[in-house]
Protein backbone atom coordinates (compact mmCIF):
# COMPACT_ATOMS: atom_id res chain seq x y z
CA UNK A 1 0.00 0.00 0.00
CA UNK A 2 1.43 3.32 -1.03
CA UNK A 3 1.85 6.21 1.37
CA UNK A 4 3.28 9.68 1.35
CA UNK A 5 4.93 11.88 3.94
CA UNK A 6 2.70 14.48 5.49
CA UNK A 7 3.60 18.06 4.65
CA UNK A 8 2.54 20.91 6.89
CA UNK A 9 2.02 24.52 5.92
CA UNK A 10 1.17 27.51 8.07
CA UNK A 11 -1.34 29.89 6.56
CA UNK A 12 -2.48 33.08 8.20
CA UNK A 13 -6.20 32.76 7.58
CA UNK A 14 -6.76 36.49 7.98
CA UNK A 15 -3.65 38.01 6.47
CA UNK A 16 -5.63 40.47 4.36
CA UNK A 17 -7.95 41.54 7.18
CA UNK A 18 -7.35 44.13 9.90
CA UNK A 19 -7.50 43.17 13.57
CA UNK A 20 -10.69 45.21 13.83
CA UNK A 21 -12.33 42.97 11.21
CA UNK A 22 -11.21 39.58 12.47
CA UNK A 23 -9.03 38.01 15.11
CA UNK A 24 -5.78 36.68 13.61
CA UNK A 25 -5.86 32.88 13.42
CA UNK A 26 -2.96 30.61 12.46
CA UNK A 27 -3.94 27.30 10.91
CA UNK A 28 -1.73 24.27 10.32
CA UNK A 29 -2.62 22.30 7.18
CA UNK A 30 -1.74 18.63 6.82
CA UNK A 31 -1.00 17.41 3.28
CA UNK A 32 -1.60 13.65 3.20
CA UNK A 33 -2.69 10.78 0.96
CA UNK A 34 -6.44 10.16 0.59
CA UNK A 35 -7.89 7.28 2.61
CA UNK A 36 -11.12 5.29 2.61
CA UNK A 37 -12.52 7.38 5.46
CA UNK A 38 -12.29 10.45 3.19
CA UNK A 39 -14.77 9.16 0.58
CA UNK A 40 -17.89 10.96 1.95
CA UNK A 41 -16.05 14.29 2.19
CA UNK A 42 -14.52 13.85 -1.26
CA UNK A 43 -18.01 13.28 -2.68
CA UNK A 44 -19.17 16.55 -1.09
CA UNK A 45 -16.28 18.45 -2.66
CA UNK A 46 -17.07 16.88 -6.04
CA UNK A 47 -20.75 17.75 -5.66
CA UNK A 48 -19.70 21.33 -4.99
CA UNK A 49 -17.59 21.34 -8.14
CA UNK A 50 -20.22 19.86 -10.46
CA UNK A 51 -22.96 21.97 -8.90
CA UNK A 52 -26.40 21.22 -10.42
CA UNK A 53 -24.90 18.65 -12.82
CA UNK A 54 -23.67 16.54 -9.89
CA UNK A 55 -26.76 14.24 -9.98
CA UNK A 56 -25.82 13.28 -13.55
CA UNK A 57 -22.61 11.59 -12.37
CA UNK A 58 -21.82 8.64 -10.15
CA UNK A 59 -19.49 10.65 -7.93
CA UNK A 60 -18.91 7.77 -5.55
CA UNK A 61 -16.88 6.03 -8.26
CA UNK A 62 -14.82 9.20 -8.78
CA UNK A 63 -14.17 9.47 -5.03
CA UNK A 64 -13.16 5.79 -4.93
CA UNK A 65 -10.81 6.42 -7.86
CA UNK A 66 -9.13 9.24 -5.92
CA UNK A 67 -8.68 7.01 -2.87
CA UNK A 68 -7.39 4.06 -4.92
CA UNK A 69 -4.87 6.26 -6.72
CA UNK A 70 -3.63 7.73 -3.45
CA UNK A 71 -3.39 4.49 -1.48
CA UNK A 72 -2.13 2.13 -4.20
CA UNK A 73 -0.28 4.28 -6.73
CA UNK A 74 0.93 7.13 -4.53
CA UNK A 75 -0.73 9.90 -6.52
CA UNK A 76 -2.95 12.54 -4.98
CA UNK A 77 -3.25 14.66 -1.86
CA UNK A 78 -5.93 15.83 0.53
CA UNK A 79 -5.62 18.83 2.84
CA UNK A 80 -6.87 18.69 6.40
CA UNK A 81 -6.55 20.92 9.43
CA UNK A 82 -3.89 19.68 11.86
CA UNK A 83 -5.84 19.04 15.05
CA UNK A 84 -4.79 16.49 17.64
CA UNK A 85 -8.16 16.65 19.39
CA UNK A 86 -10.32 15.49 16.47
CA UNK A 87 -10.16 14.09 12.93
CA UNK A 88 -11.23 16.54 10.24
CA UNK A 89 -12.61 15.87 6.77
CA UNK A 90 -10.52 16.99 3.78
CA UNK A 91 -10.91 20.68 3.02
CA UNK A 92 -9.18 20.36 -0.36
CA UNK A 93 -8.12 17.67 -2.79
CA UNK A 94 -5.69 17.30 -5.67
CA UNK A 95 -5.73 14.16 -7.78
CA UNK A 96 -6.04 13.15 -11.42
CA UNK A 97 -7.26 10.57 -13.89
CA UNK A 98 -6.10 9.45 -17.31
CA UNK A 99 -8.94 10.04 -19.74
CA UNK A 100 -7.22 7.77 -22.26
CA UNK A 101 -7.99 4.67 -20.18
CA UNK A 102 -11.31 3.02 -19.38
CA UNK A 103 -12.71 2.47 -15.90
CA UNK A 104 -16.04 3.26 -14.21
CA UNK A 105 -14.67 6.60 -12.98
CA UNK A 106 -12.86 7.69 -16.15
CA UNK A 107 -15.77 6.65 -18.37
CA UNK A 108 -18.14 8.62 -16.14
CA UNK A 109 -16.11 11.83 -16.34
CA UNK A 110 -15.07 11.52 -19.97
CA UNK A 111 -18.66 10.89 -21.14
CA UNK A 112 -19.84 13.89 -19.15
CA UNK A 113 -17.24 16.18 -20.71
CA UNK A 114 -18.05 14.88 -24.20
CA UNK A 115 -21.77 15.46 -23.64
CA UNK A 116 -21.15 19.09 -22.72
CA UNK A 117 -18.62 19.74 -25.47
CA UNK A 118 -20.99 18.26 -28.07
CA UNK A 119 -23.51 21.02 -27.48
CA UNK A 120 -21.73 23.87 -29.30
CA UNK A 121 -19.74 24.18 -32.53
CA UNK A 122 -17.24 26.46 -30.77
CA UNK A 123 -16.28 23.55 -28.50
CA UNK A 124 -15.38 21.17 -31.35
CA UNK A 125 -11.56 21.61 -31.09
CA UNK A 126 -11.65 20.67 -27.41
CA UNK A 127 -14.19 17.90 -28.10
CA UNK A 128 -11.87 16.42 -30.72
CA UNK A 129 -8.99 16.59 -28.24
CA UNK A 130 -10.89 14.74 -25.51
CA UNK A 131 -12.28 12.14 -27.91
CA UNK A 132 -8.79 11.47 -29.28
CA UNK A 133 -7.45 10.50 -25.85
CA UNK A 134 -6.05 6.94 -25.82
CA UNK A 135 -3.50 4.97 -23.81
CA UNK A 136 -0.84 6.05 -26.31
CA UNK A 137 -2.08 9.68 -26.33
CA UNK A 138 -3.32 10.22 -22.77
CA UNK A 139 -4.98 13.35 -21.43
CA UNK A 140 -4.49 13.99 -17.74
CA UNK A 141 -7.58 15.39 -16.05
CA UNK A 142 -6.56 17.17 -12.84
CA UNK A 143 -9.17 16.84 -10.11
CA UNK A 144 -8.81 19.84 -7.86
CA UNK A 145 -11.39 21.36 -5.54
CA UNK A 146 -11.37 23.05 -2.15
CA UNK A 147 -13.65 24.76 0.27
CA UNK A 148 -14.47 28.22 -1.06
CA UNK A 149 -12.71 30.22 1.65
CA UNK A 150 -9.42 28.32 1.53
CA UNK A 151 -6.58 30.47 0.16
CA UNK A 152 -5.11 30.03 -3.34
CA UNK A 153 -1.68 29.60 -1.71
CA UNK A 154 -2.61 25.92 -1.36
CA UNK A 155 -2.69 25.41 -5.13
CA UNK A 156 1.06 25.63 -6.01
CA UNK A 157 2.32 22.99 -3.53
CA UNK A 158 -0.58 20.68 -4.33
CA UNK A 159 0.08 20.90 -8.07
CA UNK A 160 3.84 20.56 -7.55
CA UNK A 161 3.40 17.33 -5.61
CA UNK A 162 0.91 15.93 -8.11
CA UNK A 163 3.10 16.60 -11.15
CA UNK A 164 6.11 15.05 -9.38
CA UNK A 165 4.07 11.95 -8.52
CA UNK A 166 2.77 11.64 -12.07
CA UNK A 167 6.27 12.03 -13.49
CA UNK A 168 7.67 9.35 -11.17
CA UNK A 169 4.86 6.95 -12.06
CA UNK A 170 5.36 7.52 -15.79
CA UNK A 171 9.09 6.86 -15.49
CA UNK A 172 8.54 3.64 -13.52
CA UNK A 173 5.89 2.33 -15.94
CA UNK A 174 7.48 3.64 -19.18
CA UNK A 175 4.06 4.94 -20.20
CA UNK A 176 3.84 7.94 -22.58
CA UNK A 177 3.47 11.39 -21.11
CA UNK A 178 0.09 13.11 -21.50
CA UNK A 179 -0.41 15.35 -24.49
CA UNK A 180 -2.52 17.80 -22.46
CA UNK A 181 -3.71 18.48 -18.95
CA UNK A 182 -7.42 19.22 -18.52
CA UNK A 183 -8.72 21.47 -15.74
CA UNK A 184 -12.40 21.67 -14.80
CA UNK A 185 -13.63 24.51 -12.65
CA UNK A 186 -16.55 26.84 -12.03
CA UNK A 187 -17.20 30.44 -12.98
CA UNK A 188 -20.00 32.91 -12.44
CA UNK A 189 -21.50 36.05 -13.88
CA UNK A 190 -19.60 38.65 -11.93
CA UNK A 191 -21.75 41.46 -13.33
CA UNK A 192 -24.86 39.80 -11.94
CA UNK A 193 -23.11 39.59 -8.58
CA UNK A 194 -22.28 43.30 -8.66
CA UNK A 195 -25.93 44.32 -8.83
CA UNK A 196 -26.89 45.85 -5.50
CA UNK A 197 -23.33 45.84 -4.12
CA UNK A 198 -21.52 49.01 -3.15
CA UNK A 199 -17.99 49.90 -4.17
CA UNK A 200 -16.83 49.76 -0.55
CA UNK A 201 -17.66 46.07 -0.10
CA UNK A 202 -14.73 44.03 1.22
CA UNK A 203 -12.94 41.85 -1.35
CA UNK A 204 -12.14 38.24 -0.61
CA UNK A 205 -9.22 36.29 -2.13
CA UNK A 206 -11.46 33.52 -3.46
CA UNK A 207 -15.09 32.66 -4.09
CA UNK A 208 -17.98 34.82 -5.14
CA UNK A 209 -16.90 37.84 -3.13
CA UNK A 210 -13.63 38.02 -5.07
CA UNK A 211 -15.33 38.64 -8.40
CA UNK A 212 -14.85 42.39 -8.70
CA UNK A 213 -11.23 42.18 -7.56
CA UNK A 214 -10.39 39.76 -10.37
CA UNK A 215 -12.38 41.38 -13.16
CA UNK A 216 -10.37 43.61 -15.47
CA UNK A 217 -11.79 47.09 -15.06
CA UNK A 218 -14.73 45.76 -13.03
CA UNK A 219 -16.79 44.85 -16.14
CA UNK A 220 -16.93 42.17 -18.78
CA UNK A 221 -14.42 42.93 -21.50
CA UNK A 222 -17.18 42.40 -24.07
CA UNK A 223 -20.58 43.94 -23.27
CA UNK A 224 -22.37 41.18 -25.17
CA UNK A 225 -20.78 38.60 -22.84
CA UNK A 226 -22.28 40.31 -19.81
CA UNK A 227 -25.71 40.15 -21.44
CA UNK A 228 -25.26 36.56 -22.56
CA UNK A 229 -24.04 35.51 -19.11
CA UNK A 230 -27.07 37.02 -17.43
CA UNK A 231 -29.37 35.28 -19.90
CA UNK A 232 -27.54 31.97 -19.65
CA UNK A 233 -26.47 32.06 -23.30
CA UNK A 234 -23.20 30.71 -24.66
CA UNK A 235 -20.10 32.83 -23.98
CA UNK A 236 -17.98 33.70 -27.00
CA UNK A 237 -14.70 32.23 -25.66
CA UNK A 238 -12.79 34.56 -27.98
CA UNK A 239 -9.78 36.75 -27.36
CA UNK A 240 -10.27 40.21 -25.93
CA UNK A 241 -7.83 43.05 -26.25
CA UNK A 242 -5.31 42.83 -23.45
CA UNK A 243 -6.80 39.61 -22.08
CA UNK A 244 -5.90 35.93 -22.39
CA UNK A 245 -6.91 34.09 -25.55
CA UNK A 246 -9.74 32.34 -23.72
CA UNK A 247 -11.01 35.01 -21.36
CA UNK A 248 -14.76 34.36 -21.08
CA UNK A 249 -15.50 37.54 -19.15
CA UNK A 250 -16.70 35.64 -16.08
CA UNK A 251 -15.55 35.66 -12.48
CA UNK A 252 -13.52 32.67 -11.24
CA UNK A 253 -14.26 30.77 -8.06
CA UNK A 254 -10.56 29.98 -7.83
CA UNK A 255 -8.22 32.85 -8.78
CA UNK A 256 -5.57 30.50 -10.16
CA UNK A 257 -7.88 29.87 -13.12
CA UNK A 258 -6.92 33.29 -14.46
CA UNK A 259 -3.27 32.19 -14.61
CA UNK A 260 -4.04 28.72 -15.97
CA UNK A 261 -5.86 30.28 -18.92
CA UNK A 262 -2.66 32.13 -19.88
CA UNK A 263 -1.18 28.73 -20.85
CA UNK A 264 -4.32 27.22 -22.41
CA UNK A 265 -4.55 25.73 -25.89
CA UNK A 266 -8.33 25.15 -25.61
CA UNK A 267 -11.13 26.42 -23.42
CA UNK A 268 -14.90 26.11 -23.23
CA UNK A 269 -17.51 27.61 -20.89
CA UNK A 270 -21.12 26.50 -20.47
CA UNK A 271 -23.89 27.35 -18.05
CA UNK A 272 -25.11 25.09 -15.28
CA UNK A 273 -28.88 24.98 -14.88
CA UNK A 274 -29.87 27.08 -11.86
CA UNK A 275 -31.07 25.38 -8.67
CA UNK A 276 -34.75 25.61 -7.84
CA UNK A 277 -34.16 28.24 -5.16
CA UNK A 278 -31.74 30.38 -7.20
CA UNK A 279 -34.06 33.38 -7.37
CA UNK A 280 -34.89 33.31 -3.69
CA UNK A 281 -31.21 33.01 -2.71
CA UNK A 282 -30.05 35.70 -5.18
CA UNK A 283 -27.56 33.26 -6.65
CA UNK A 284 -25.81 34.51 -9.81
CA UNK A 285 -25.62 32.32 -12.94
CA UNK A 286 -22.93 29.66 -12.52
CA UNK A 287 -20.89 28.08 -15.30
CA UNK A 288 -18.66 25.08 -15.91
CA UNK A 289 -15.27 25.85 -17.43
CA UNK A 290 -12.94 23.39 -19.17
CA UNK A 291 -9.35 24.44 -19.83
CA UNK A 292 -6.77 22.34 -21.69
CA UNK A 293 -3.05 23.10 -21.24
CA UNK A 294 -0.32 21.33 -23.23
CA UNK A 295 1.60 19.05 -20.88
CA UNK A 296 4.86 20.58 -22.07
CA UNK A 297 3.74 23.91 -20.57
CA UNK A 298 2.96 22.58 -17.11
CA UNK A 299 6.40 23.39 -15.71
CA UNK A 300 6.02 26.99 -16.82
CA UNK A 301 2.51 27.13 -15.40
CA UNK A 302 3.76 25.83 -12.06
CA UNK A 303 6.50 28.46 -12.02
CA UNK A 304 3.87 31.13 -12.69
CA UNK A 305 1.72 29.90 -9.81
CA UNK A 306 4.70 29.87 -7.45
CA UNK A 307 5.56 33.38 -8.56
CA UNK A 308 2.07 34.59 -7.69
CA UNK A 309 1.72 32.59 -4.46
CA UNK A 310 5.15 31.59 -3.07
CA UNK A 311 5.18 28.67 -0.69
CA UNK A 312 5.74 29.69 2.94
CA UNK A 313 9.22 29.22 4.33
CA UNK A 314 9.59 26.62 7.07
Amino acid sequence: MGSKPVEKHDQNAAENMSEEDMEMINVDFDFAAPSESDVPALKRLLQQQWYTHAPQLQLHSVAEHIVHLGMNVGIGTVVKVDDLEQIHDPYALMSCMDLGTSSPATDEVRNYFISQLSRAASAKPLLDLVQAATESKPILYIIHERMINLPPQLMPPLLRMLLAEVKETLEESSKPAPTHVLFFSRAFSADALDEGRGDDDDDEPTGLAGARKRKAGGLHARPEDAANAALGKQISNKKRSGQSDFDDGLGSFHPEDELIREFASHSYTYRFPPPRDAEASFEPPLFGRLIAVPYAKMSSLLDRLHQEWPEPTQ
